[in-house]
């Protein structure tokens, strides 16, 4: 059977991020996400991992997202602030269970020449995976479409796919996410085949607007029949905003065990 863990900058949020944890563990999850946990200590979110019986799945590494960055490990210049944010998820991620670790590129403006960025990308994957390993940790890759971050430095899973390829590390896989992907290529189906030996992670979120599933074009039923027939064993990350509260919009899930409003 699928598992599923709701990243909680998205679900949840009618509460404070410390309450979500257990709000999740209530609803039937056994794990969670948590893309910029660094503004508590990481011994108080291992006790509410605990206390709850959750599995923290994947962190981001920190940068300035509220302040428009979406990651550095692409950009010029910031070298020194990229190791520097790679050895604090590192360590932040070996005191909560080891979580997987998003690595975003940033944006890359017309006055960056892309491939040079895509190069230096590579390098600095190559060099977070080195420090990754040695705490057993996987680094995460995910290109996103073009319209939610026009900027960005991939938008296509083949474009995360030559990463990985070129930095030959087996601690760096490639996350699937429904919305981006299929927002940017389509052929959801085809496109998770192809990608499916890259993988270390899944996000669901639904097309055009990042709903729950059932709302909106994609049909997941199909798409989590083909993930078991696949055999996918890891967690699958609900990304997406509820179009009502939380626990109206986990219909789709009861056959996994989560808990909707009654």
């Amino acid at each position: 059977m699928l598992k599923f863990d709701p990243n909680l900058r998205w679900l949840f949020t009618e509460l404070p991020m410390l309450d979500r944890y257990a709000a999740a563990a209530r609803a039937g999850f056994k794990g969670v996400e948590v893309a910029f946990p660094y503004e508590y200590p990481a011994a108080q979110i291992a006790r509410l991992l605990e206390d709850n019986g959750l599995t923290l799945v994947q962190i981001l590494s920190p940068f300035d997202w509220d302040g428009g960055e979406r990651g550095m490990g692409a950009l010029p210049g910031r070298e020194s602030a990229f190791r520097d944010s790679i050895h604090a998820a590192v360590e932040y991620s070996a005191q909560v269970g080891r979580p997987m670790i998003h690595v975003m590129p940033g944006n890359i403006d017309a006055s960056l020449d892309r491939a040079a960025c895509m190069d230096l990308f590579k390098e600095n994957i190559a060099w977070a995976a080195g420090i990754a390993a040695q705490e057993g940790i996987t680094l995460i890759l995910e290109p996103c479409c073009a319209a939610r971050f026009p900027d960005f430095l991939y938008h296509r899973l083949d474009e995360g796919i030559s990463v990985i390829k070129a930095v030959g590390r087996d601690n760096v896989k490639l996350c699937f996410d429904t919305y981006h992907v299929q927002t940017e290529e389509g052929a959801i189906t085809a496109r998770l085949r192809e990608a499916f030996p890259y993988l270390g992670h899944i996000q669901i979120g639904n097309v055009p607007v990042r709903n729950e599933p059932g709302n909106g074009e994609i049909h997941f039923p199909y798409l989590f029949d083909q993930l078991e027939q696949l055999g996918w064993d890891r967690w699958v990350g609900c990304e997406f905003t509820p179009s009502g509260a939380t626990l109206d919009c986990l219909e789709w899930g009861r056959p996994f065990g989560i808990r909707a409003s009654a």
